[in-house]
């Protein structure tokens, strides 16, 4: 998720939202995730409204899988945006960093469905105007449910480690074929 092979790539982004495929392997509930995949809910807006609580969580319960990954690639001095010259060697620790911001994703899903129920509706009922006062209201909500959810004391993100180490088992099999 770095942009090079700089010492800059170890600096966390301060405002980061679910992958796509962080999305689809996911058991969400909310409708907005629906719009965010399919890009009616624009990156800019969902980075806007809780990409800053979103990465201080993300790296809070899964930045060890992240530090890891990008020593691995830079140990190795490999290329962070070829994936199929790193994932062999460096794969694990970012399928392990994926299924965490999976169950990290399903957990604000559950804590702040209202919300993002909300700003899903009024996101429709807006149309193409990102601007409209209800939209906005709602996008401050989902940001400030996602802040209180990064204050949690005590918030523990379980996930399945063993499912991860699989997954990148058999998707390494498949890469060095």
């Amino acid at each position: 998720m770095g942009q090079g092979g700089s010492a800059s790539t170890d600096r966390v982004p301060d405002r980061l939202v679910p992958t796509s495929t962080q999305l689809r392997r996911a058991q969400l509930t909310s409708k907005w995730w629906s719009l965010q995949q399919e890009g009616r809910a624009s990156m800019p807006m969902c980075l806007q409204a809780y990409g800053k609580p979103y990465a201080k969580l993300l790296e809070q319960h899964c930045g060890q899988h992240r530090s890891e990954h990008q020593q691995c690639v830079r140990s190795r001095k490999l290329d962070p945006l070829n994936m199929p010259a790193w994932y062999p060697a460096c794969g694990e620790p970012y399928e392990l960093e994926n299924a965490c911001a999976v169950s990290l994703v399903e957990e604000i899903d559950r804590r702040c469905r209202a919300p993002l129920d909300k700003a899903a509706a009024a996101l429709a009922a807006a149309g193409n105007s990102q601007a409209d006062p209800k939209l906005q209201a709602s996008l401050d909500a989902v940001g400030q449910c996602v802040s209180q959810v990064a204050k949690t004391k005590g918030l523990s993100i379980s996930y399945n480690a063993a499912a991860a180490r699989e997954r990148f088992s058999a998707s390494k099999r498949l890469m060095i074929r």
